[in-house]
């Protein structure tokens, strides 16, 4: 008889990793209470602000289950910015995607940058009418992900990558960790005869030597996979494609590929120390 799945269980299954890397490193129980307290703060008052009402001490507390005192507390603290690299993202994605930006050989088209009324700078407009255009352009010279030739600039990449930024490396992380979470809960529960692509290879007996190339090869094959996710997912996206008929209502996709390879070290075997008894003083009138 299966047992019926519970919040526990999944929040259980979640934390022995993280656990397993708190261990690892030091981290203490006081400072996952804290960290905690701040995570559980502030998706609060990001579901707060979502739904267009007004944030309150009380109403977190109430949602969290944490004392008002705490949350003031945690409140008064420095806020997590919010998200800066989510326009370039999707200006690289419908550069790369969208067919009126895409050549007679499917490729993206150069587009001219000069002016507000450049092609790039309409690009960037259709998606957020709160950034200039120029800071883009310089950010994504910076990484390497554009060209410029002559008076038009040139896309050498199908996805906007911020190598060595921790905040959206770590943010990254965080979104792969909730899709994986939906994904197992969604499988375990769900009555749908198909699953959800939830897949996992490993082998543990493999010479460290061969790592390199083993990563080279999952590297490739994972980029081709991810290009062929891309341009199918892409047909049946409304920003990208405008004419496909409009909805109140929207879904949203995602597909992670990733891989991990190292060396495993055995375990080292701590033996006890002896504990010897201490003297007992000997008494003055001995």
């Amino acid at each position: 008889m299966s047992k019926t799945l519970t919040p526990a269980m999944i929040i259980s299954a979640l934390l022995r990793p993280l656990v397993r890397f708190c261990l690892k490193r030091g981290v203490r129980v006081r400072e996952i209470e804290e960290l905690t307290r701040q995570a559980l703060v502030e998706e609060a008052r990001a579901a707060i602000e979502e739904a267009r009402g007004e944030v309150s001490v009380s109403k977190i507390s109430v949602i969290t289950g944490i004392h008002r005192v705490e949350v003031a507390r945690v409140l008064a603290g420095e806020r997590r910015p919010k998200e800066k690299h989510d326009v370039l993202n999707r200006v690289v994605g419908l550069w790369s995607q969208r067919k009126s930006y895409r050549g007679a050989n499917g490729e993206p088209k150069p587009l001219t940058y000069q002016g507000t009324s450049s092609e790039f700078a309409d690009l960037v407009a259709s998606i957020s009418k709160e950034v200039s255009h120029y800071p883009l352009l310089f950010e994504l010279e910076r990484i390497g992900a554009i060209r410029y030739e002559g008076e038009r600039v040139v896309l050498q990449v199908v996805e906007y990558t911020p190598h060595g930024d921790v905040e959206h490396g770590l943010r990254v992380l965080g979104e792969d960790v909730e899709d994986l979470l939906n994904t197992v809960e969604s499988n375990l529960t769900s009555q749908e005869r198909k699953p959800t692509l939830h897949l996992r290879t490993a082998y543990d007996n493999i010479d460290p030597e061969n790592l390199p190339q083993i990563r080279r090869w999952v590297l490739e094959r994972g980029a081709t996979f991810q290009k062929e996710v891309r341009e199918y997912l892409s047909s049946l996206d409304r920003d990208v494609n405008p004419t496909l008929p409009a909805s109140p209502q929207k879904a949203k996709v995602s597909v992670s590929v990733f891989s991990h390879g190292q060396t495993l070290e055995e375990a080292k075997e701590l033996k006890p120390k002896k504990r010897g008894r201490k003297p007992c003083a000997q008494r003055s009138d001995d």
